[in-house]
């Protein structure tokens, strides 16, 4: 029995110990200067990767959602023209039709009418010749198309980083559906001469360098500094050939602070039409 209560007390007399010198310790950790630096880079770099991680979801799940929504754009765009061909395709058969026929009808002799002796007069008649030939239509010009858009944007957004493209949401004109607000993206329907245009609004200590790039290539750039006296736009105008299938878009440049201003007192937008 004294040896049960002997090692019952030195089981105790260990645990004290360990337990004053545990307290000890993390009493000079927390006073240590360089410890509590540490402490505090590691909450920082927490808090950082909770960030980056909330940030990439939200990218992962913006980036469906545009793709699911330019994939009905363009689904849209092509049953829109495949409607179109059917109907010339319809146009050129009925043309077709018209034209077999009058090349196959038959020369046609009309008798005259037997007239009255009272109503003869003195010339031989001959009988009439009515000739059903082919009848000559002028060439049928296609009439191409009207190809429009013009959009703005309905808020103020956020545009400090560089090549950030911007998407004019609010869609106000979009003749043969080619302007896709959800990627900021006109893709042209068919080849041909375009002209676009485009305007940002800034104020205060708010300034960019914008540009239009078509199928990646920069073909104008406009910039504004109201030097936090002044609430003022800038717009910059493009005429140029467009192949099918090339997108058009406006980015930042290379120089890019603060948000681009658009509400009810001016618009910052985007526009363009086929010329020819």
């Amino acid at each position: 029995m004294t040896s049960s209560h002997l090692i019952v007390s030195y089981v105790f007399l260990i645990l004290n110990c360990f337990t004053q010198s545990f307290a000890e310790t993390s009493e000079i950790l927390n006073d240590n200067p360089e410890w509590k630096l540490a402490l505090k880079k590691i909450e920082e770099l927490q808090k950082t990767v909770k960030i980056q991680n909330d940030r990439i979801a939200m990218l992962e799940m913006q980036s469906r959602e545009s793709s699911n929504l330019a994939l009905t754009d363009l689904q849209n765009t092509i049953k829109h023209q495949s409607d179109q061909i059917t109907k010339l395709e319809a146009r050129i058969q009925d043309f077709e039709t018209i034209l077999t026929t009058e090349e196959n009808g038959p020369i046609k002799n009309i008798d005259p009418e037997p007239m009255s002796e009272s109503n003869k007069i003195n010339f031989s008649a001959k009988p009439k010749l009515v000739r059903k030939g082919r009848l000559l239509l002028q060439p049928t010009t296609i009439p191409v198309e009207s190809v429009a858009f013009y959009a703005y944007f309905s808020t103020n957004i956020p545009a400090s980083s560089a090549y950030h493209i911007l998407a004019f949401d609010k869609v106000i004109t979009n003749v043969g559906n080619a302007y896709h607000p959800h990627s900021g993206t006109f893709i042209a329907p068919r080849s041909g001469l375009y002209v676009f245009t485009w305007t940002i609004r800034l104020w205060g200590q708010r300034y960019h360098i914008t540009e239009i790039l078509v199928n990646n290539i920069v073909v104008n750039s406009i910039y504004l500094n109201p030097e936090n006296n002044m609430d003022g736009g800038v717009t910059g105008t493009v005429v140029v050939h467009v192949n099918q299938g090339d997108d058009v878009l406006v980015r930042t440049g290379i120089t890019s602070v603060g948000d681009i201003i658009s509400d009810t007192w001016g618009r910052s937008s985007f526009a363009g039409w086929l010329l020819m």
